[in-house]
């Protein structure tokens, strides 16, 4: 299966981003569909049922307390010249923490360790026509709050690409204390 780790966002949150989505309506700008709005901490890309298992049991060395991520800016990756991701800035020092202790993990079980930036992905880009008006988008908002959500679980995910998007499954949750 196609797997990755994440957190998942309030339906509250949810919302407003399914409003700011709204202003991308432009060609090549494909939204990420309001169920599957998310934040990655670690992909961990195709993996069979014996590393589901053990991806399991590292999850559950996880050790963190619940608590409260802000969701603030809008930006690009990999920058505003160069646009192929649109994203929500997430906030909260335990995210940081919750990727080490996962990604320590991981490592021993061969996973390779990717720089850490944490946000929630709104849109990718295929192809732009209107540059000037995603650029205008993206200095409007870069400093827009959307608000905090309370993060209680990290979630092992099966993403499943079909022609229409990817569709997302809860495998696991680890719930924090």
């Amino acid at each position: 299966m196609r797997a990755f780790i994440a957190i998942e966002v309030s339906d509250e949150l949810r919302e407003k981003m399914t409003e700011l989505q709204k202003q991308l309506s432009l060609d090549g700008v494909k939204p990420v569909e309001k169920e599957n709005l998310h934040l990655t901490l670690h992909f961990l890309g195709e993996i069979d049922e014996t590393m589901k298992e053990k991806v399991i049991k590292a999850m559950d060395k996880l050790s963190c307390k619940k608590f409260e991520m802000s969701c603030e800016g809008v930006g690009a990756f990999p920058s505003n010249n160069y646009i192929r991701v649109i994203w929500v800035g997430a906030e909260a020092p335990e995210l940081k923490q919750i990727y080490d202790q996962l990604g320590t993990e991981f490592a021993r079980l061969g996973f390779k360790q990717e720089q850490f930036s944490p946000h929630i992905t709104l849109a990718r880009v295929k192809f732009l026509k209107d540059k000037e008006k995603l650029s205008e988008f993206l200095e409007e908002n870069k400093q827009l709050e959307l608000g905090e959500c309370k993060v209680e679980g990290v979630f092992l995910k099966k993403s499943t690409l079909t022609p229409r998007g990817s569709i997302y499954e809860n495998v696991y949750e680890k719930k924090l204390f």
